[in-house]
């Protein structure tokens, strides 16, 4: 086993026993956010949005700071960029492949509304298959399935997220390539431009003296967390160790944030103090030892499914039932998209576990990522 860079003598400590719990709990948050507005519609903020931003995209950028911090963590453990994406792969596949099928196999069929001809209809869920599966526009609409719902003829919309997943790892792979990621200052470095970039190009749009594509400033928006991540792995034995420290960054980052946005003028640093804090809040529920690590330490990764499930779960839920209001939706969709998680990893991880082996590090067991 090849292994770079100095940080790695202490790596067999870092906690991971609770990864699964607050991975979940980001994604709940997730589900929260996009259950609250699909009685009503894009257009309305979410519940619990607080300083202007939405649960929902904060628990994105969180979900891209673990992304990032487990890729630095996997190369510095093997070091090869064709594992790398090899074990990326295997991980999120089988589970999109198999909840694609179903929404072109079964959903379509039983709901949506039959096309002009058999042969239109196969070119369209094939296409909408072959365009999902390649994350090259995944959460795209399916016309004649769902129609009607606020969210019109979205089934998987949760997933947009997974083309700039793709375009991560595959960043990250060629980074390590070239030996991007050897120095942990050179990691800061691309951290601290990344960040600068999005607070520059926000400023700028919003005061109407920059127009980029949204396809641009997303990718900017996704690729500080995943930098931030980077180097939290990069930089994790300088986070404070007490609890006095621990709390003084908490109430700094919470502090600064609330007082900017109550009394000064609107500015991206806000989002970055707000992502800041919550991202800090999940990081110590991950490494800090609480009553509860028998509960948290045994929790089944059932992220990703959870994740896939979420949003056909609540959009069929309205389908069937169109009166529902958002927290009752939020009580419908949440418990029961908990429950078909924890179904789908009892029914298929033991499969794709074992699948999953044959594609993971000849070297180093199969970690969570």
């Amino acid at each position: 086993m090849q292994i770079l860079g100095p940080e790695t003598r202490n790596d067999t400590e870092f906690p991971l026993s609770r990864l699964n719990f607050v991975r979940f709990l980001i994604v709940l948050a997730i589900g929260f956010g996009y259950a609250s507005t699909m009685p009503l519609g894009p257009e309305y903020q979410e519940t619990w949005s607080h300083l202007g931003y939405d649960p929902s995209w904060i628990g994105i950028q969180i979900l891209f700071f673990f992304s990032g911090f487990l890729a630095l963590r996997s190369l510095r453990r093997h070091g090869s960029s064709f594992e790398y994406l090899r074990s990326r792969f295997a991980r999120n596949m089988p589970l999109l492949v198999i909840f694609t099928l179903m929404t072109v196999l079964l959903i379509y069929p039983l709901l949506g509304v039959p096309a002009d001809s058999l042969g239109d209809l196969v070119k369209k869920l094939t296409a909408y298959f072959f365009e999902t599966v390649t994350c090259l526009n995944p959460g795209q609409p399916l016309p004649g399935l769902l129609d009607n719902a606020r969210y019109m003829c979205l089934i998987q919309g949760a997933i947009w997220t997974f083309r700039w997943g793709l375009i991560a790892h595959i960043g990250t792979a060629i980074g390590n390539k070239i030996g991007l990621f050897k120095s942990n200052r050179l990691i800061l470095g691309l951290t601290i431009l990344a960040t600068l970039a999005y607070f520059a190009m926000s400023r700028m749009m919003a005061w109407n003296t920059l127009n980029v594509p949204n396809t641009v400033f997303t990718a900017i928006h996704l690729s500080f967390p995943f930098l931030w991540g980077m180097s939290a792995y990069a930089y994790r034995d300088k986070f404070p160790k007490t609890s006095r420290g621990q709390i003084t960054l908490l109430l700094g980052l919470s502090g600064t944030a609330a007082f900017w946005y109550m009394f000064l003028k609107w500015s991206p640093a806000i989002e970055l103090l707000l992502t800041g804090f919550w991202t800090y809040v999940c990081w110590l529920l991950l490494t800090t030892q609480t009553g509860f690590d028998r509960i948290t330490k045994s929790m089944p990764d059932i992220t990703l499914s959870f994740y896939l499930i979420m949003w056909p779960a609540a959009q069929l839920l309205l389908l069937a039932l169109p009166d529902l209001g958002s927290w009752e939706l939020i009580a419908l969709s949440l418990p029961l998209t908990t429950l078909l998680a924890f179904l789908t990893a009892s029914l298929l991880n033991r499969r794709l576990v074992k699948w999953v082996g044959k594609f993971s590090f000849r070297k180093v067991a199969v970690q969570p990522t």
